[in-house]
């Protein structure tokens, strides 16, 4: 059974958080709900959850923090306790939060040394963002994997997703934690990163308006637009102006107890069933593959 019940947000870190204010507010969407002590900001989505992305202060475009959601404090004490029992930091206690949102979190570590924070009652808006556009909610995050059976078996193990997809030879594993395919992907990487995050909109028309309204502010994709086989989502992807690969996508299959997981080869015609997103170029697996600010630095 799984301890938590959604991707609630993720952080990134920029060397100027405020610089990229201009693109997630005005281009991709989001809008501003609050600011940190540090110099970071909170973004939200049209849906009620809290916010949806952190931008805070730090190394140019790493994953900070994935933070997840949970349905009570004993669920959030829970995790804790099982990471503590397999020998993982916990590297906040379980307690009742000041950061903006408030709420019940506790912050832990997986294998790879990623900070997974584990959230309950965390603040939610009365209404939906008045927003002309934009994304409803976060709907997935990707991760590279230096060990990746070792972050498979944190997450399943431990936080109680399951598997609802892969690729052949453990290329991509789809994680569940809920009625939705996956809200977590985890991948092969030469380096412990944030391979993309997915952001969802309503419908496959409201992405390909998404894109037409990218191109309109010169922004165009990366890849894209197509449909995924695994999770059977329609998919654009972009590069924000710090060097994050970041996906509009819509459609993501629903799934049930009876969903058996499949194996898929890992074909350009799975990756794209419809074959018009175009070649997943080196360029753009190099973007996803994310390097560390020293290894980008040579």
């Amino acid at each position: 059974m799984a301890l938590v019940t959604h991707l609630r947000s993720i952080a990134v870190s920029a060397r100027n958080p405020a610089g990229l204010l201009p693109f997630y507010e005005h281009t991709w969407g989001l809008q501003r709900v609050a600011e940190t002590g540090d110099g970071g900001v909170l973004l939200r989505a049209r849906g009620r959850e809290h916010h949806v992305l952190a931008l805070v202060p730090g190394e140019d475009h790493a994953l900070e923090r994935v933070t997840l959601g949970a349905a009570s404090p004993a669920d959030v004490d829970a995790v804790a306790e099982r990471v503590r029992a397999a020998g993982l930091p916990v590297e906040r206690e379980p307690a009742p939060s000041a950061e903006p949102g408030g709420g019940y979190r506790t912050v832990v570590r997986d294998p790879e040394g990623r900070r997974v924070e584990i959230a309950a009652e965390l603040a939610e808006h009365a209404e939906p963002a008045e927003r002309p556009f934009g994304p409803d909610r976060l709907s997935h995050v990707v991760l590279n994997a230096t060990d990746l059976p070792a972050s498979r078996d944190f997450f399943v193990g431990l936080l109680g997703f399951r598997i609802s997809d892969m690729y052949e030879k453990d290329l991509m594993v789809f994680l569940t934690c809920n009625e939705v395919h996956h809200c977590v992907v985890l991948t092969p990487g030469r380096w412990t990163s944030l391979n993309h995050v997915a952001f969802e909109v309503a419908s496959g028309d409201e992405v390909m308006r998404a894109l037409g309204r990218m191109r309109k502010a010169g922004v165009d994709t990366i890849w894209g637009p197509g449909r995924h086989g695994p999770g059977g989502n329609v998919f654009c992807y972009f590069t924000d102006p710090a060097g994050n690969v970041i996906e509009y996508t819509a459609e993501l299959h629903t799934i049930d107890e009876s969903w058996e997981p499949k194996v898929w080869a890992r074909t350009p015609e799975n990756a794209d069933v419809w074959g018009t997103g175009g070649e997943l170029t080196p360029e753009v697996i190099a973007a996803m593959s994310n390097p560390p600010a020293a290894e980008r630095a040579r």
